[in-house]
């Protein structure tokens, strides 16, 4: 082997080295992903307006113990939850769409409770008077949308739509059925923190 050679090998073998060693320095990166994530939301909205999420989270939560001390099913409890979130979004005390006057309670109806409106006691007391009204329903409450919708016509008050919703042009079929899955998820989530 000659002079040249042997540098030609000595210059292979050191690049070939150098080579081995900076990818053995440089650590392997994945490709950055591009596939959103989303954080789950709460149906009570977003935790970071507190007040607001403790009145629905409060409200719902009083929804589902009414309706289990009074012997009601998780599938009565659904139906209950859906109903106040389509009428008021598990609020009360709030004003009632026009042509009526005055204040309604979470199911819609007028206020007529001898306790503060705003107060989870009147979400019970609503809460009561839907389970009375359910007593005297035949639909099955494993269809929500249809129970609560039944409980809400068996009202001897009289379920007038156009003074239930705070917007023009909603009706009840379209406002409970897009309430399910809030219902759905505001149970799921209350019930599995026990």
């Amino acid at each position: 082997m000659n002079r040249k050679s042997i540098a030609a090998l000595f210059t292979a073998a050191f690049a070939l080295g150098l080579a081995a060693c900076s990818s053995d320095d440089s650590p392997t990166t994945a490709p950055p992903s591009t596939k959103p994530t989303t954080a789950a939301v709460s149906p009570f909205g977003d935790d970071s307006s507190e007040l607001v999420f403790t009145i629905h989270q409060d409200n719902a939560t009083a929804i589902i113990e009414t309706v289990e001390q009074r012997g009601g099913s998780p599938d009565q409890a659904i139906a209950a939850l859906l109903a106040g979130e389509a009428e008021t979004g598990w609020r009360s005390g709030l004003s009632m769409a026009p042509p009526a006057s005055g204040i309604r309670d979470v199911y819609g109806w007028h206020f007529g409770y001898n306790v503060g409106a705003e107060s989870t006691d009147a979400v019970r007391a609503a809460t009561r008077t839907f389970m009375d009204n359910a007593a005297a329903v035949t639909a099955d409450p494993a269809d929500p949308v249809a129970y609560a919708l039944a409980v809400q016509h068996a009202d001897p008050r009289g379920y007038v739509e156009s003074v239930h919703f705070y917007k023009k042009g909603e009706t009840a079929a379209s406002e409970y059925a897009a309430a399910l899955l809030a219902a759905k998820a505001a149970y799921a989530e209350l019930r599995s923190a026990q």
